[in-house]
């Protein structure tokens, strides 16, 4: 359909319009606005209502001289959709410079807002005064300037609160792990006076059970001996029973009866100092025995409480590796993040909440 450029127009009611049209591309070519500037923005918003207001005011006479002629009506809607194609043109020209101001303050206010959620959340994942006293380091000296626009004083007063409760978190954990290194020396010093009686206690009962056996042996050996004086004594009695019986031989057999009570006397001598040098030598034997058994004792609790030291040490060995392997992984992390433009902030943060399994469906693999 050719453009019509007159105020010429099948459609009477339109008549108005194409002068007011002419007017209005006129102005609007030769307007210029300064969209940064509150006054420029507020003036191009004015001209934009304008032009929609013109557009309205044709919606409201297309459909009343549409309702007069239906006969017409294809070239009126024609005609309309024309005049507001070009009204339409001219609105974009300035709505796009409108809108896309609109989304870059949007987008700086909310860049602004997330650095002060990402300023407020520092040292969040941070549990050890250690971890809390390098979080301070690190916020102490940062710089909230004008950057900050609007959100410097909010900045301000985050970091100032941030420092304080990290402070007090500081101190409050220094007192905790003080106590904590404290009850473990604690535990510590009891195990091993623990450790010390108990293997005193075992060298005692040792020591109480040889004494034991030695006494046990040494009433047996002399109950032995008791008896085979008890024997020696009744064969003793024998003799002079006999002798008395045989008086009438005592002469003939005096001088044989006497050498056989001086061999008898020997003989239960003898047999009493045998009884009591076995007796000895069974003592000594239970003795030695025990001293062999209470430092066998000794020996098993000594491999015992080396085994569980070497144990203990290994696994320290074992989480001072992973720590540190866990460390120099998470290193390397920060400072691809940080080469990838994050700043070390951002990146430790990201490293910290990853770690710490508070991001879904991400993990760092150690």
């Amino acid at each position: 359909m050719e453009v019509l450029n007159k105020q010429e127009s099948a459609v009477a009611e339109y008549r108005p319009f194409y002068a007011q049209l002419v007017e209005l591309e006129q102005k609007n070519a030769s307007l210029v606005f300064d969209y940064e500037s509150p006054k420029g923005n507020k003036e191009a918003r004015s001209h934009v209502n304008t032009l929609r207001l013109t557009k309205g005011a044709l919606e409201r006479t297309r459909k009343a001289a549409k309702e007069e002629s239906l006969r017409i009506g294809r070239a009126i809607d024609a005609e309309a959709k024309e005049i507001n194609t070009r009204i339409e043109a001219m609105i974009t020209v300035h709505q796009e410079a409108i809108d896309a101001i609109e989304q870059r303050e949007k987008q700086r206010v909310a860049d602004l807002a997330e650095r002060l959620a990402d300023l407020r959340n520092t040292a969040a994942a941070a549990t050890t005064a250690a971890e809390l006293a390098e979080s301070i380091a690190a916020l102490e000296p940062l710089v909230i300037g004008d950057d900050w626009q609007e959100f410097k004083t909010q900045a301000l007063e985050a970091k100032d609160e941030l420092l304080r409760g990290l402070r007090l978190r500081h101190a409050e954990r220094v007192e905790h792990e003080a106590r904590e290194a404290e009850l473990e020396r604690l535990r510590a010093e009891a195990a091993e006076r623990d450790r010390l009686e108990h293997e005193a206690a075992i060298a005692r009962a040792a020591e109480e059970r040889a004494r034991a056996e030695a006494a046990r042996a040494a009433q047996e050996a002399e109950a032995r001996a008791a008896a085979e004086r008890e024997a020696a004594a009744r064969r003793e009695l024998e003799l002079k029973l006999a002798a008395e019986n045989a008086e009438r031989r005592r002469v003939e057999a005096e001088q044989r009866a006497e050498q056989e009570r001086i061999d008898a006397e020997a003989r239960a001598k003898r047999m009493e100092q045998e009884a009591k040098e076995r007796a000895e030598r069974q003592a000594k034997d239970a003795a030695a025995a025990a001293e062999r058994q209470a430092a066998e004792a000794v020996r098993r609790e000594q491999e015992r409480v080396a085994a569980a030291e070497a144990a203990a040490a290994a696994e320290q060995a074992r989480r001072e590796k992973d720590k540190k392997h866990k460390a120099a992984i998470n290193r390397a992390a920060l400072a691809a993040l940080v080469a990838g433009g994050l700043s070390d902030e951002c990146a430790k943060q990201c490293i910290t909440l990853i770690a710490s399994g508070k991001v879904p469906a991400v993990s760092i693999e150690y």
